[in-house]
């Protein structure tokens, strides 16, 4: 049997990530094969601190409990662990632990298999069985990787002195298909921006104080030119009420929308290349006619606000007569009703913002060589129809795509990015590019992604056909495309799916997913059926004839409606996968040496050129428990080239460790895990890359640490997990029980984390609930008492709670903290305002010091259902105190032949001059630390805010 005595904790870093570990009862076949005497379990073992499919909330501790007459032997996912002792598991995702005894008189074995997950308590029940995923930032492309390409630049050849100016970048083949690159577009004297996967959008200053503006715009070694007019006078045509008849802006027409317009039912709305449309703050356009947009490439129509801080409405197209219909428009700072749906007599949504075009009939939207971009909401909404074409069309910074129901797109060399933009900071608010509830669709050559949850969210009940080719999907938090409803056919050809959640996803009720010839590479997920939740799953999943590989799960079929593995609902085969998968024998593993080739039908640009690569960070700067972890280094994409870089790990006393990288073939990402002890110890701590093969170092090249010393500590006040005072019987305490002076010794004791759901399960401490299920507890009361030495060691507190559903909190009889329920007195009957996240998602506050005290202080906190009969309560709470800002320091460490200089506040700039006198100039790069190289003259550095 197993010798576990000397293993007692399970624990991997959510950060280094493993291709293909899948996770299924067939990854113990080799397991069971091994042992001679093998019976099914009819008594159970005993295994203390853990149940058979629960959820656990971040970390659960469990015990093989040993009895006389038996010999013990454990493996969790597979690896030994040891019985008799209490194994700690803190990884979030998925697990199974298979227990054997063996009886030592009949040597009969008898085995186990207990199923669980452990949840991120940040992430909550959106990505239960999973690891916490976080998108990794794009890496420049290498230059050779634009050779071919050209640049093709969107923006008025005419503009208005003051007002911000719109410009739209494409990276284009010969054919006009964007080419996936990725680079920053840069120009003398303006502001620059990134074009992701061969598109991107920003703005020019419109303060220019010449007549003309020379736009010298390049990326990648492309280059144009565009010569931009600066109007310095401007006749303002206004415009506002009902429009009737047939209406024509002419060519290069200024017109202000002051008020609300009104396009009457059978009128014609003609507007001429060149015009712009600036609109007043919350201005709507109720559109009930036929709008022509008549823009082009060299002279777009573009619709504005006044300024970028003062959105107008949108195009409000209750009736099907409307339609916007056109070439070269640009849209921008729509949106200006952030709670615009499911108010007002408006429907519901999945998001409230206002849309850009709503279309409550079966409206026409088409749009050719046009862009949407930073909208103050969403782009679109149809409740009951509506055909949407687009081509050449960019979606950019918007909070969605929008919700569309019945409606039918039609989309060709378009991208729907950054909802609401691309950054590491995770959201649970339904930010899709697209969420297409129902309806028949086809999109070719179109990019999905930088998304806070989907790319395209085919979701709810409705039913439709969706076909795509040849599309890319990157960089989302949640699914590239997830699938849900009945009678819901998906198809996906030659899609890539690159470092996403989960690629296609086959979820609740009916929908049939199809991954044919398709390439997902670098997700967490590559084809799984099922979903996080533990909804009904009645569809089924077909991947064939696809690459599948290097992803967390190459292709998974766990569900969470009874715990299993689907493989009768899923059609899997004729793929590659990163490894060989015994679930699915009739495909084969990836063989980079041979298999190469077929990567290049997947990038359009020249597939064997070198290609970008760098620290997969946004910033320079790491914690040091990162080293051990895994540096992430990424590539631009994937490439058929075997592609490495070197790697140095050095401090002020020299070299620590140094080696090579090598990514194979169809990698995108590698962990960089560096052995260095105590790396606290050291003042700085750098970690750089140089001298890449078949790449070109376009991204990140370097990166710091620092010591322990750097930053001061914050100071744990009230920790998650503690004991309280508890009040859970259904009586109104009314507000006596808030101040301290309160006697709460009649209350009971317990440990966080607090509450009931259906299964009980995740709880130190089950509340009572009340007397049936329709009639529970409607506020439950929590109390707990700290010290504190000194107030002056503090500047303010970090509030942390997990709730279900609304929270009030008090500090020394103080109000302190609402979340779901309203300011002001609260009786015991008081409902929360909503329920949207189930107590999964840890709300936090940074607040002031004015209630805290020297000595004993008490926070009080009640929290309240938000309806009688809710079937689930959830409370844990963490507060923390921030220490005072240390000095302004700037500090410098000498590393080899460089200089390194870093500093203690991030809101300072670092300015540098060759004399003392200056001139001194900022910084451009901006990175903190900042590493200089000695050569050269003198030179004097200072901070400056």
């Amino acid at each position: 049997m197993f010798n576990n005595s000397d293993q007692k904790t399970f624990y991997v870093s959510p950060q280094v990530m493993k291709p293909n570990r899948l996770r299924s009862t067939s990854r113990f076949a080799a397991l069971w094969l091994a042992l001679a005497i093998v019976i099914p379990s009819l008594s159970q073992i005993s295994i203390s601190g853990l149940t058979d499919k629960t959820v656990y909330m971040d970390q659960v501790t469990f015990t093989v409990v040993n009895e006389a007459g038996y010999a013990y032997a454990a493996r969790l996912d597979g690896n030994a662990v040891a019985d008799g002792t209490p194994v700690l598991v803190n990884r979030v995702e998925y697990h199974e632990l298979s227990a054997f005894r063996t009886n030592t008189s009949s040597l009969v074995v008898t085995n186990q298999l207990t199923r669980f997950i452990v949840r991120s308590s940040e992430r909550g029940e959106t990505e239960n069985g999973l690891p916490p995923w976080t998108p990794y930032p794009t890496i420049p492309s290498a230059t050779a990787e634009f050779a071919g390409a050209s640049l093709r630049i969107l923006v008025p050849q005419d503009f208005p002195q003051g007002m911000p100016i719109p410009v739209v970048a494409w990276v284009e083949n010969s054919a006009g298909h964007a080419v996936r690159v990725n680079g920053t577009v840069a120009a003398p004297g303006q502001a620059s921006f990134n074009v992701k996967r061969g598109v991107g959008s920003g703005f020019l200053s419109g303060t220019n104080v010449s007549a003309t503006l020379n736009y010298l715009p390049s990326i990648g070694g492309l280059t144009t030119n565009k010569i931009i007019n600066i109007e310095t006078k401007i006749v303002w045509t206004e415009v506002s009420g009902i429009l009737t008849g047939n209406i024509n802006w002419p060519d290069g027409s200024r017109i202000a929308i002051t008020n609300h317009v009104v396009l009457a039912s059978g009128a014609t709305l003609t507007i001429g290349a060149g015009t712009i449309v600036r609109i007043s703050p919350g201005v709507d356009i109720t559109n009930n006619a036929a709008v022509i947009i008549n823009g082009t490439r060299e002279r777009p129509v573009v619709f504005a606000p006044i300024t970028p801080g003062q959105p107008w409405g949108g195009f409000i197209m209750r009736a099907s007569e409307g339609s916007v219909t056109g070439t070269g428009a640009i849209f921008t700072g729509s949106g200006a009703v952030p709670n615009w749906f499911g108010t007002g007599g408006n429907p519901s949504s999945h998001r409230k913002e206002q849309s850009l075009f709503y279309c409550g009939g079966n409206n026409v939207v088409s749009l050719t060589d046009s862009a949407a971009i930073s909208l103050a909401g969403q782009l679109g909404h149809a409740v009951a129809g509506g055909t949407f074409t687009l081509n050449r069309f960019l979606m950019q910074r918007t909070t969605t795509g929008g919700e569309f129901t019945g409606a039918s797109f039609r989309v060709n060399d378009s991208a729907f990015i950054e909802c609401p933009d691309d950054s590491a900071s995770f959201v649970d608010g339904d930010n899709d590019a697209l969420y297409l509830w129902s309806g028949t669709h086809g999109f070719t050559n179109t990019l999905f992604g930088f998304t806070k949850d989907d790319g395209v969210d085919s979701g709810g009940d409705g039913s439709g056909i969706l076909n795509y080719q040849d599309c890319w999907f990157e960089s989302t938090f949640h699914e590239a495309n997830s699938l849900s409803g009945t009678d819901k056919i998906v198809h996906h050809h030659r899609s890539v799916f690159l470092n996403c959640g989960q690629a296609l996803e086959a979820g609740y009720n009916g929908p049939t997913g199809n991954l044919l010839g398709c390439l997902a590479t670098g997700n967490l997920v590559g084809g799984r059926f099922g979903d996080n939740y533990n909804w009904t799953y009645d569809g089924f999943l077909r991947v064939t004839n696809s690459l599948l590989i290097y992803n967390y799960h190459d292709v998974w079929g766990m569900n969470w409606a009874d715990w299993t593995y689907r493989t009768t609902q899923m059609d899997v085969r004729s793929n590659q996968f990163t490894t060989a998968d015994a679930v699915w024998p009739a495909n084969t593993a990836w063989n980079p040496a041979t298999d190469a080739t077929q990567l290049a039908e997947f990038f359009n640009g020249p597939a064997e050129s070198p290609v970008g690569i760098g620290f997969a960070l946004r910033t320079n700067r790491l914690v040091a428990a990162a080293l051990t972890n895994g540096i992430p280094i990424r590539l631009s994409r994937f490439s058929t080239n075997v592609v490495s870089v070197s790697y140095t790990a050095e401090a002020s006393s020299g070299p620590l460790a140094s080696g090579t990288l090598v990514f194979q073939p169809g990698e995108t990402v590698k962990h960089l895990p560096l052995s260095i002890p105590n790396p606290q110890s050291y003042e700085l701590l750098s970690v750089s890359l140089s001298h890449p093969t078949q790449a070109e170092i376009t991204g990140l090249a370097q990166v710091f640490t620092l010591g322990t010393n750097a930053t001061p500590a914050v100071t744990v006040l009230i920790p998650f997990s503690t004991t309280w005072r508890y009040l859970d019987n259904g009586v109104s305490q009314g507000t006596a029980w808030i101040p301290a002076a309160f006697n709460d010794d009649g209350w009971s004791n317990g440990a966080a984390r607090f509450g009931f759901n259906s299964g009980n399960t995740g709880f130190a401490t089950i509340l009572g609930f009340g007397p049936d299920s329709v009639n529970k507890y409607r506020t439950y009361y929590f109390r707990k008492q700290f010290t504190v030495e000194s107030v002056a060691a503090f500047t303010n507190l970090f509030l942390e709670a997990l709730r279900d559903d609304g929270i009030a909190v008090y500090l020394n009889g103080q109000d302190f903290y609402r979340n779901n329920l309203p300011a002001g007195s609260l009786a015991y009957s008081d409902f929360a305002t909503n329920a949207s996240d189930n107590g999964g998602i840890i709300q936090s506050a940074t607040l002031p010091l004015t209630a805290l005290v020297a000595g004993d202080n008490m926070l009080a906190a009640e929290v309240h259902q938000n309806t009688a009969g809710s079937s689930d309560l959830v409370f844990d709470f963490q507060l923390t105190a921030n220490p005072p800002p240390p000095p302004l320091l700037l500090k410098q460490v000498r590393l080899g032949g460089q200089l390194v200089l870093y500093w203690n506040d991030a809101s300072y700039g670092l300015e540098e001059a060759a004399q003392l006198s200056g001139p001194w100039t900022l910084m451009t790069d901006g990175t903190n630390p900042q590493a200089l190289d000695y050569t050269g003259g003198q030179r004097f550095f200072r901070l400056r805010k």
